[in-house]
């Protein structure tokens, strides 16, 4: 018996059953997923899904004819309750127990909420899964007073969004400027000032204290200082909690997301984690990262079905992130380390096209771009080496230089 079985049917889990399938891998695959949906880009939700322009049919990764082609079962529709790594089974909500040789866990994150008086009121939504989106969706429209709560990149992604269907839209940030813990402040002014052209109303250095509700229904969110923001719809964007409750009951090491070495090994034998459930490290010298991205997510896939397969352990490529908002294209490679001051150098116009190459010590970290595409590809190739113009101090063609504490990136 060689079955693996792969607990979460999001971007990592079917992207372990594929890349075991393209290595030959010849044991039972079996997906399992507690949405009813075949496995599908969340990415989209906020962006392209949300205002109507991407059709449902368009969202999943890939057919369900492509998973049986690839002998993979998706168990859809399904929870796990219950993983025992000593009797290598998982138990499912029904009942069932499935055995298994080696049981990837990539059951990914939900959205945090936050404890605050009346968020049990009606029109208070999470987006973190296609139903969230639905709904969220059939609420948004002209004329809707939308509140967000949190100015990262999901935030600012369905203000963008919302705009685009006609609804007034205010942003609430507890930090001083939006993408405070994964963008360059040149590249948060950027993005800042178009939302606001764009008419949202950025309340920055500001804190909700609760909502306010009428008939059941939110009607205005309640700001520290007296407040109110009137409210017909608020979504909650402030982060995601990895799910590593199923991980922890089996006494798997947990840290913010489950501990995983570079082949995603847990510390259970035969159990691996991947995507925004994992605490990867990868290998490469950046210690343990839980970025939740789809690039990292594949990676983390790849290299679970290798280490499962007995094939060499794929190489780890820098992480990128993506985020679309009007028709601005941000797109970012590398990690800025908790806590590293950084040099950074624009390339180019805040008000137009350019790119932010982000160093500490003469060496770059990262490269943030805003519909640049070539210069984030010539800065990306240059990520992790050493580049003079910057341990001399030379401005050269970049015209803003900014030094500051940043911490982790998405």
């Amino acid at each position: 018996m060689r079955d693996v079985v792969i607990i979460g049917a999001g971007q990592a889990g079917a992207e372990a059953a594929l890349a075991l399938r393209q290595l030959r891998y010849r044991g039972g695959v079996t997906v399992i997923g507690a949405e009813d949906l075949l496995p599908y880009s969340r990415p989209l939700l906020s962006k392209d899904f949300l205002i109507g322009a991407l059709p449902a049919e368009k969202l999943p990764l890939r057919t369900a004819q492509a998973y049986e082609r690839a002998d993979i079962t998706m168990r859809l529709g399904e929870t796990v309750v219950a993983l025992s790594p000593e009797l290598k089974t998982v138990t499912l909500a029904s009942g069932e127990v499935l055995h298994y040789a080696a049981c990837i866990l990539a059951a990914g994150a939900s959205a945090r909420r936050i404890l605050l008086p009346g968020d049990d009121l009606e029109g208070i939504y999470t987006l973190r899964s296609r139903v969230d989106a639905d709904r969220l969706r059939a609420a948004l429209g002209s004329g809707v007073r939308l509140v967000v709560l949190g100015a990262g990149y999901l935030g600012l992604e369905v203000a963008a969004s919302a705009r685009k269907l006609g609804s007034e839209v205010t942003v609430i940030e507890a930090t001083p400027r939006v993408l405070g813990r994964s963008a360059s402040e040149l590249t948060a002014r950027a993005l800042a000032r178009r939302h606001q052209r764009e008419g949202v109303d950025l309340r920055l250095g500001a804190a909700a204290v609760g909502f306010i509700g009428h008939n059941g229904k939110v009607r205005a969110v309640g700001l520290r200082g007296g407040e109110e923001i009137a409210a017909d719809v608020v979504v909650i964007a402030v982060g995601a909690n990895p799910e590593t409750g199923l991980a922890k009951a089996a006494g798997i090491r947990c840290d913010h997301g489950i501990l995983a070495d570079a082949d995603a090994r847990t510390s259970a034998a035969d159990v691996y984690a991947i995507g925004d459930c994992a605490l990867w490290d990868t290998g490469d010298g950046r210690g343990a990262l839980r970025l939740e991205s789809v690039q990292m997510a594949s990676q983390g896939a790849r290299a679970a079905a290798a280490a499962i397969a007995g094939a060499p352990r794929p190489a780890v490529k820098q992480p990128y992130f993506w985020s679309n908002q009007y028709d601005l294209k941000l797109q970012i490679a590398g990690v800025i380390p908790a806590g590293q001051v950084t040099e950074d150098v624009l390339d180019g116009d805040l008000e137009g096209a350019f790119a932010v190459k982000r160093s500490a010590n003469g060496r770059l970290l990262a490269v943030e771009a805003v519909n640049a595409p070539r210069k984030y590809i010539e800065a990306q190739l240059l990520i992790g080496q050493s580049l003079p113009q910057f341990a001399r101090g030379e401005v050269g063609e970049y015209s803003f230089r900014a030094t500051r504490r940043d911490q982790a990136n998405r």
